[in-house]
């Protein structure tokens, strides 16, 4: 008889964490992945800096890091009109994914939800986009198996999960995430069908809840001893429950012979306070604030613009009406530039507005650094800002330029944005009460996989992994391939790096951007 041939699942838990696995194993809520880690190997993986989705993900499917693929935020300047900001996708990845690489050597592929690939990606084989498809748009390749198969047997359920929207409704969030869970674990197993070589599924479920609900999943949360014996706690555990089966159920899919990697693209953290960074760059005295802004913010934020936004004269006037900036461009020296704690130089010459010369960018950068680190929070007495990293000290790929000018990381119980509630620096947080951190899981099982702890890998790592593990080896890539899962036999055909500037799609029209944008602000990703 035949043996199945060899493949690789990859099933990404975003935003999983050692923390919160650990305490489910041990409560006895994740009996599968508690197979998979005895069974196999298991370690840390390291995220990217920005450590966000729309960071990391290209980083996972290119093996290059932000300045090597191009992707540092949610958002991108608009090369037509530089003052406003248009959703990052899929075409914002500045180099070739290893779904490309591994298609061109005619490998079949599956793949499914993977952040920052819409619009989908051509590849040999099967492809849902996912998180922030605009309504009524094309999210799978090829179109065709959609109509025939997909929306037949399994719709798949595009966006949802908008956490932000949740903070006066927990349970309708866990409900929504429970039916989401059921129905993409069934597109899931559609899409698992026939013949492939690599499949990657995503389930984005676990990086919402962990941002609503971090206060009741991680240990370390101040307020995690309260919370853990309350019926909403165990509500969300059961979520988690679920997952391990549903995850279950896709191994099952995948058959003999499989390889199953088990990711998450960062890790998450506990937080009680929140800092404004763009409030502080005032304070500090190198930003100025534009009149009206602060209404404008506190409108849009309101109960009733989410309500209006839905409605046709609601898309009419966000399309129309330009929502003015928060800053004094005239008045601004630095201001936050990327989600994540990106800050960058108002600089003459590549902001639209810039007032910084180019000869004391290093003064004033050094300047913005050095009082960023400096700045005390009066209420709690504590120092905000562990550290404040300039964009060359953590990378020096071909698109460094599209980073911030400086990175600034939180420290413990801390976290950063550029807009909050009325104009105050700091503020206290209960939803959300988890941000993310580094610090991801990796997890791999399979017959050829001896038991035991991996040494600390990349995120980048996994490209060179499900390259090799096919037999390709790409030269230039920040990563490298994990022999412990790989198990490669040293013979793999060497392919040259691209650029990933040969990825075609239709360009998307200002209603779909507008859409994306929105649900990206209901994440909580944007202000």
């Amino acid at each position: 008889m035949k043996s199945a041939p060899k493949r690789m699942l990859i099933l990404g838990w975003d935003g999983a964490d050692w923390d919160i696995l650990n305490d489910l194993r041990a409560r006895g809520c994740l009996p599968g992945i508690s197979s998979l880690v005895e069974e196999g190997v298991w370690g840390t993986l390291e995220s990217v800096v920005p450590t966000h989705s729309w960071a990391a993900w290209p980083t996972f499917l290119t093996g290059k890091d932000p300045s090597g693929h191009g992707v540092f935020d949610f958002v991108e300047r608009d090369s037509v009109e530089p003052l406003k900001r248009i959703p990052a996708t899929s075409k914002s990845i500045k180099a070739t994914t290893f779904l490309e690489y591994l298609s061109e050597a005619g490998r079949e592929l599956r793949v499914g939800n993977v952040p920052v690939a819409f619009p989908p990606i051509p590849i040999n084989g099967r492809m849902i986009s996912g998180v922030a498809v605009p309504p009524g748009a094309e999210y799978v390749h090829p179109p065709a198996w959609r109509r025939q198969e997909l929306d037949r047997r399994a719709p798949f359920p595009v966006n949802g999960l908008e956490w932000a929207r949740f903070g006066d409704n927990p349970q309708g969030l866990i409900d929504e995430a429970r039916d989401l869970l059921e129905r993409r674990t069934a597109s899931f197993e559609v899409l698992l069908e026939g013949t492939w070589d690599v499949a990657v599924c995503i389930y984005v479920e676990t990086d919402r809840l962990q941002h609503a609900f971090g206060a009741y999943l991680l240990p370390s949360h101040p307020d995690h001893q309260h919370l853990e014996g309350s019926e909403l706690a165990e509500g969300i555990r059961d979520l988690y429950r679920q997952l391990d089966a549903h995850t279950a159920r896709l191994i099952r899919a995948a058959g003999p012979n499989t390889t199953t990697v088990l990711m998450s693209d960062h890790g998450f953290r506990p937080i009680t306070h929140q800092l404004n960074l763009n409030e502080l760059l005032k304070h500090l005295g190198f930003a100025g604030g534009s009149r009206g802004a602060g209404a404008t913010s506190a409108v849009r934020k309101s109960s009733l613009a989410r309500k209006l936004k839905k409605t046709r004269l609601g898309h009419s006037l966000r399309t129309r009406v330009r929502v003015p900036s928060a800053l004094d461009w005239s008045r601004t020296l630095a201001y936050w530039s990327t989600t994540g704690g990106g800050v960058s130089l108002n600089l003459k010459g590549r902001e639209p507005e810039g007032v910084v010369e180019m000869k004391d960018y290093e003064r004033v950068r050094d300047e913005v650094r050095t009082a960023l680190l400096g700045f005390e929070d009066p209420e709690t007495e504590t120092w905000p800002i562990a550290k404040v990293i300039a964009r060359e000290e953590l990378y020096d790929g071909p698109h460094l330029n599209l980073a911030p000018d400086l990175f600034v990381q939180a420290q413990h119980l801390w976290s950063m944005s550029g807009g909050s509630k009325g104009h105050s620096i700091t503020s206290h947080t209960t939803w959300p009460t988890g941000r993310h951190r580094r610090a991801g899981v990796v997890i791999a099982h399979g017959d050829q996989i001896t038991p035991g702890e991996l040494a600390t890998r990349g995120l980048a790592d996994l490209a060179p992994t499900a390259l090799s593990f096919c037999g390709l080896r790409v030269e230039g890539l920040d990563g490298q391939s994990i022999e412990e899962v790989a198990r490669t036999r040293g013979d793999e055909v060497v392919v040259k790096a691209g650029t990933g500037t040969d990825r075609t799609s239709e360009e998307l029209s200002k209603e779909e951007q507008e859409q994306i944008t929105n649900h990206l602000r209901d994440l909580g990703y944007i202000e």
